[in-house]
C-alpha cells in the first residue's frame, strides 16, 4: 500500500517495515536498486516492495541512501536515525 502527499513523499507499508520515499530529494545514485533489487525495482509498480526482503536488510540498504530520499520505520518501533547530516548536491563540488 502506498500513499502520497503534496510534498512528493510516498509511503510504502510492509508487514515489518515501512519505507518512505521523497522524490524531490532523490539523486538517482541507485544505491537502493543495486543493493536490494528484490525490494527496489523501478520497472515495477509499486517500485518499492518492503516485504521483498528481511526488514533488517531493507533498513540497511535504505540507510545507504546518500540523499536521504529514502527512510524507514520498523513496525516494532525502530526507526532510522541518521548518523550524519544529509547533504543534497545536484552537481559535484568544485575542487
Amino acid at each position: 500500500m502506498s500513499s502520497g502527499t503534496g510534498t512528493g513523499k510516498k509511503t510504502y507499508e510492509g508487514r515489518a517495515v515501512t519505507v518512505t520515499f521523497e522524490a524531490g530529494r532523490c539523486l538517482h545514485a541507485a544505491e537502493c536498486v543495486h543493493g536490494l533489487p528484490e525490494v527496489f525495482d523501478t520497472g515495477e509498480r509499486p517500485w518499492i516492495r518492503p516485504d521483498g526482503a528481511e526488514p533488517e536488510r531493507v533498513a540497511d540498504v535504505v540507510s545507504r541512501c546518500p540523499s536521504g530520499a529514502l527512510r524507514y520505520a520498523l513496525v516494532d518501533g525502530g526507526a532510522e536515525t541518521p548518523n550524519r547530516p544529509t547533504r543534497i548536491t545536484r552537481t559535484p563540488p568544485e575542487s
